[in-house]
């Protein structure tokens, strides 16, 4: 382990880079392991690397984005690992999600390996504070993204020597719970409320508070996952961003709605990600795009503008079906007849934007993310929007979740009235609050932003989402009239209780000696 800062460093700063601000580093010459950690611009460069190591929904375009295993979304690529698990044909040895353990457990090492440094580091109180907050946080970051996929995990909180009991078992779920709620908490007694513009990117005490809520939301520990929302809520540090559509265009990245992103690197860094290359819809790219497609049922969730679902509502029109939609609809969806990037989209089969092979299976394309002012034949722009981890609406619709749970059906209804106002929606009047509303108002919210999966496991109704008939749309036109017809397009499948959990990977089950062997999740081979 002597060289291993060393090795990291130096190997590492050009693969997989820094981030924009202060992840800008200049180039680094020669430097010995003793150098390391005793220079807080080197030190600064090992976080940034941690940083890096998130795997956020941006990172997995050009595969699968969580949206594929839900009702939100279909892969147009039938060997992605999404159809497999839409299909109910994986097990431990295809690797589902394999990279959250494996990729995890490494930055998980860099965490443990940066809290032992700092012990003898010679940094200055508040340097020292605040590098290790971000080391609490980021592994409770690490540890917390395999609970969510995987249940239980082995707790490792030091770095390990080859003389070091390496087959660790797996702690029970409480273990692993007060773990990272500890690491969170100690995380926000060290970290600062904000930061100087040149910090943005860094974690905060509202970051804290913020993972911490959506933990407790996920297991179900409502008034602790209230409270940490309420901790959010009463820094007065957030404020829902204005402008729905334009909320996550590159222009206004770290904007007042953002708690936590992954922040992309700056022309220097090079750390980019491929979302908008592989996402546009392919009459745009030339090539074939538009690897994750919004599904009719996602469609159908998005409520008529006077707050009725389109089979009860007096607006709808089956001749114009995109008419007189939410208007979060229109900033998270391409649909046919859209006028996108200067042109009307059209998505019959056989058209220029849905070809007859690989195009979209379900007649749609995603628009949410899209940086519409990219540029998509300029080969030297890499993608460089940041990718928003957690931001105040989704801390507004926990607490009501919470709220709900409690019984407070008011306290629910003032958060969820909050986001509809803000979307341009009608609000929810007195006494009218409902479990269905508040779910019809998460999933349009928050769609595609890879919350639904945890969502659906948290609500126990995976056979009734995820396991239902998957449906597209699929345009026509005889006589010059367009005709709508929604269609199924796969059966899917979905065990319950098994399925909640991913397997833990074949590969990671190996590393274990008989005897010692690691427990893999129930049902599972």
């Amino acid at each position: 382990m002597k060289k291993y800062a060393y090795i990291l460093l130096l190997s590492l700063y050009c693969l997989s880079a820094c981030q924009k601000g202060f992840l800008d580093q200049g180039p680094l010459d020669k430097f010995t392991d003793d150098m390391i950690w005793k220079d807080s611009s080197l030190v600064n460069l090992y976080i940034a690397n941690i940083y890096s190591g998130i795997i956020s929904q941006y990172d997995r375009a050009g595969g699968e984005l969580m949206m594929s295993i839900t009702d939100e979304g279909e892969a147009n690529r039938p060997y992605l690992q999404s159809q497999q698990v839409n299909l109910g044909q994986y097990n431990s040895s295809t690797g589902v999600f394999a990279d959250v353990w494996t990729s995890g457990y490494t930055s998980i090492r860099k965490c443990n390996q940066l809290l032992d440094q700092l012990q003898s580091a010679p940094f200055s109180a508040a340097l020292q504070q605040r590098m290790r907050g971000e080391a609490y946080f980021l592994r409770a970051w690490f540890y917390m993204d395999i609970y969510a996929h995987f249940g239980s995990f082995p707790i490792i909180q030091k770095p390990l020597g080859l003389n070091d009991e390496l087959a660790i078992p797996r702690a029970t779920p409480q273990e692993c719970i007060r773990f990272i709620v500890q690491d969170l908490e100690t995380a926000a007694s060290l970290l600062p409320v904000k930061y100087d513009a040149a910090q943005t990117g860094r974690a905060t005490q509202g970051a804290c508070y913020a993972m911490k809520c959506r933990l407790l939301l996920n297991t179900l520990d409502y008034q602790g996952a209230a409270d940490a929302a309420k901790k959010v809520i009463d820094l007065n540090q957030y404020q829902l961003f204005p402008d729905f559509k334009s909320l996550f265009q590159p222009g206004n990245d770290n904007n007042v709605e953002v708690i936590f992103d992954k922040q992309f690197g700056s022309l220097q860094s090079k750390q980019k990600h491929s979302l908008n290359d592989y996402e546009y819809p392919r009459n745009f790219t030339g090539f074939a795009s538009g690897i994750n497609d919004p599904t009719q049922n996602i469609v159908d969730a998005f409520m008529m503008k006077d707050g009725k679902p389109w089979n009860t509502s007096p607006l709808y029109d089956p001749e114009h079906p995109y008419a007189n939609r939410d208007p979060r609809f229109y900033s998270s969806v391409l649909y046919d007849g859209i006028f996108f990037r200067g042109e009307v989209l059209d998505l019959q089969k056989g058209s220029a934007a849905n070809p007859s092979e690989r195009g979209t299976p379900t007649g749609y394309y995603l628009k949410k993310f899209l940086d519409t002012t990219y540029d998509l034949k300029g080969v030297s722009v890499p993608n460089f929007n940041n990718c928003i981890i957690m931001r105040l609406a989704e801390i507004y619709l926990n607490y009501a979740e919470c709220q709900l749970k409690l019984g407070n059906m008011e306290e629910a209804r003032t958060y969820v009235n909050l986001i509809r106002v803000r979307a341009g929606m009608p609000v929810i009047p007195a006494g009218e609050m409902t479990w269905d509303k508040y779910v019809e108002e998460r999933t349009v919210e928050l769609a595609f932003e890879g919350q639904r999966w945890f969502d659906i496991r948290r609500w126990q109704k995976g056979p009734e989402l995820v396991g239902q008939p998957i449906y597209g749309m699929v345009v026509t036109v005889a006589n010059g009239k367009r005709s709508y017809n929604r269609t199924k397009i796969e059966d899917r499948v979905f065990t319950a209780p098994m399925m909640y959990l991913f397997p833990i990977p074949l590969d990671v089950l190996n590393k274990y000696p008989a005897g010692k062997e690691l427990r893999q999740n129930p049902e599972w081979k």
